[in-house]
């Protein structure tokens, strides 16, 4: 539900460009007003990911080792 809710704000934050892009229809401003937000959200989300993998993977270290930092 949390993914849902972020998307659905990226989308709505970026509905003045969209609708700036459809009506002057370049090509550079569709593409900026549509493709850079799912791109820049799949990379955030992308990172966010990797991120948790790696403290839970550091943590369940941690914990094997006895460091409790």
């Amino acid at each position: 539900m949390n993914d849902f809710k972020n998307i659905l704000i990226a989308w709505i934050s970026s509905a003045s460009s969209i609708f700036t892009a459809i009506e002057t229809k370049t090509l550079i401003t569709i593409v900026s007003a549509i493709i850079l937000p799912i791109l820049f959200f799949t990379i955030g989300k992308t990172i966010d990911v990797l991120l948790q993998i790696y403290f839970r993977n550091k943590a369940e270290k941690d914990s094997r080792t006895g460091r409790n930092i």
